[in-house]
């Protein structure tokens, strides 16, 4: 387990990429379970449990779904599996350091002054952003400018969505 969490800082601290992460079906499940759960912490802090299972539910098939599509666009569709757990594991890290910002946040109420969480939760969005962007680039051998625009676009795409629900 510490080797799978040193392998996954190290790809958010843009020391490794995504072809250091195994292939393996079972470690991709377990990225895959943690995302959701790491995800679904941070979201119930703020929406009902029902709308984050959903959020998280689509969240997870569109990073999925549009990382395949762009995989087989690219003719790289054997990189899914590690890309995806690379995503996913990075993703996991991401959102436990999002839990306590969060619930520094919600526990300020409308009338605390949440603007230092604020803006650490926004230092974090960016660099999630960054570690993205980093994977992306690696997975499908563009340059840094392209990968940003995906990942840029992938966010906001699953902001919008997502919002929909809640």
């Amino acid at each position: 387990m510490r080797a799978l969490f040193d392998l996954f800082l190290d790809i958010c601290l843009f020391r490794k990429g995504p072809r250091d992460v195994p292939s393996s079906t079972v470690l991709l499940k377990m990225c895959l379970l943690a995302y959701g759960i790491s995800g679904m912490l941070v979201l119930i802090l703020s929406v009902p449990v029902q709308v984050a299972l959903l959020q998280m539910l689509l969240d997870l098939v569109l990073l999925a779904g549009l990382l395949y599509l762009a995989l087989i666009l690219h003719r790289h569709s054997g990189r899914f599996e590690q890309a995806l757990a690379a995503l996913t594991g990075t993703g996991t890290l991401m959102g436990l350091l999002a839990l306590p910002l969060m619930v520094w946040i919600v526990h300020q109420g409308p009338e605390g002054d949440s603007t230092f969480p604020s803006l650490l939760m926004l230092a974090l969005m960016v660099w999630s952003i960054a570690v993205m962007a980093h994977i992306l680039r690696h997975t499908f051998n563009i340059p840094v400018w392209a990968s940003a625009m995906y990942a840029l676009g992938y966010t906001f795409l699953s902001w919008t969505l997502t919002g929909w629900i809640g």
